[in-house]
């Protein structure tokens, strides 16, 4: 994984900022992603999310914290806490994430136009190459 000198940059603001490690930043039109150590998600959003806030506007974009971990259901159940099942699969050399989610929060997984699920797919992509995301019930 590279990140490129504007990754970098709001890393380093954020970290300056937060006082949190950043694994990683993803950025997109209209928000910034950063993917931080185990436990610290709270720290980096601050005390009634004071700090996320704040953060948000001088960067002009919408925050969304996410907390890392080695095990990928764990991880996946930081990106999606909607998901109650993981199974990976791989079939004809792809890797194929199954999350398993009830059918009243489908919605919010998949969000507006498939914005939180393309997001997760991205993130799983980089850290566990996941090549395909599919939802059962």
């Amino acid at each position: 994984m590279k990140l490129d000198t504007d990754a970098i940059k709001i890393i380093n603001f954020f970290e300056k900022y937060t006082k949190v490690h950043a694994r990683d930043c993803i950025i997109e039109p209209t928000n910034i992603i950063f993917i931080v150590e185990e436990g610290k998600a709270g720290k980096a959003i601050g005390k009634k999310g004071l700090t996320i806030n704040e953060l948000e506007n001088k960067l002009n974009k919408k925050i969304k914290i996410f907390e890392w971990s080695d095990n990928l259901e764990k991880f996946v159940a930081n990106l999606a806490p909607q998901a109650k099942s993981v199974k990976l699969e791989e079939n004809k050399g792809k890797n194929i994430l199954s999350i398993g989610v009830d059918f009243n929060k489908r919605g919010l997984l998949i969000g507006k136009g498939g914005t939180n699920i393309n997001r997760i797919k991205t993130i799983l992509k980089r850290y566990h190459n996941i090549d395909e995301i599919k939802l059962q019930q």
